[in-house]
């Protein structure tokens, strides 16, 4: 993980806490100071560390039933039923059973969980970064007071669907997306596209990191036209299934 995709989580976890009304309006006051950033730095890193405690949990739950599961199967096998009772357990064959490919299942669930939550440690620390919350502090400030120009904006790039429709989530990540190609300096828009969509795969759907990725590719097009910021071609090719 680096820097500045600490920068646009920390921004995006800030914008979800300082919306409270989620109607996607900020306070002035709320973003005009520096001094915030601490208390929301706190706050983002409590709901992570509480996030990733659900998730070692989830995990271990997860983990715990399948190993019952191969016990009791084991267990109450015909070659193990019909061997006396002070006889060792003996290794049966797995099944290939749709149950058990469920159960395989949820073991690499639970890998991911834990994945996920090894994560938050290094996360926490970089949030902590004078340097990381200086940027992410950028984004929040441009977002609040460009938020009508952003979502006119983005509503120019999309067909069936306008901002104030989208979840909550979705919103913001496109709004931190689009504030970054058209205000920060020295942006690569294939960076920005591809944060925005990990950031979406991350705390929405698959369904919307694919609407994310749809809109943002043409917006950035008419940003590099307008401004000479570079975006790599591949971006507008590239599969995104991965």
């Amino acid at each position: 993980m680096n820097a500045r995709h600490a920068s646009r989580e920390l921004a995006l976890l800030t914008l979800f806490q300082l919306d409270k009304q989620g109607d996607g309006q900020l306070h002035a006051d709320a973003v005009a100071q520096k001094s915030t950033m601490q208390e929301q730095v706190l706050s983002a890193v409590r709901a992570l560390s509480a996030e990733a405690e659900f998730q070692i949990q989830s995990a271990a739950d997860q983990l715990a039933e399948v190993s019952r599961y191969l016990l009791d199967y084991e267990l109450e096998h015909p070659t193990n039923l019909e061997s006396p009772m002070d006889a060792q357990v003996k290794a049966v064959e797995i099944p290939t059973t749709r149950e058990m490919v469920e159960k395989i299942e949820q073991c690499l669930q639970g890998a991911e969980y834990l994945f996920e939550a090894l994560r938050v440690p290094e996360l926490a620390t970089l949030m902590a970064a004078e340097s990381v919350q200086e940027y992410a502090f950028q984004l929040i400030k441009l977002v609040a007071e460009h938020r009508s120009a952003l979502d006119e904006a983005l509503n120019q790039h999309m067909t069936d669907w306008r901002m104030d429709r989208l979840v909550r989530m979705d919103a913001y990540i496109l709004r931190l997306a689009a504030a970054e190609m058209k205000f920060m300096e020295k942006v690569d828009l294939s960076v920005t596209i591809n944060e925005a969509v990990d950031l979406a795969k991350q705390f929405s759907t698959e369904e919307s990191y694919r609407l994310i990725h749809g809109i943002l590719a043409s917006l950035a097009e008419k940003v590099s036209e307008e401004t000479g910021k570079p975006l790599r071609g591949s971006i507008r090719e590239q599969s995104i299934s991965s």
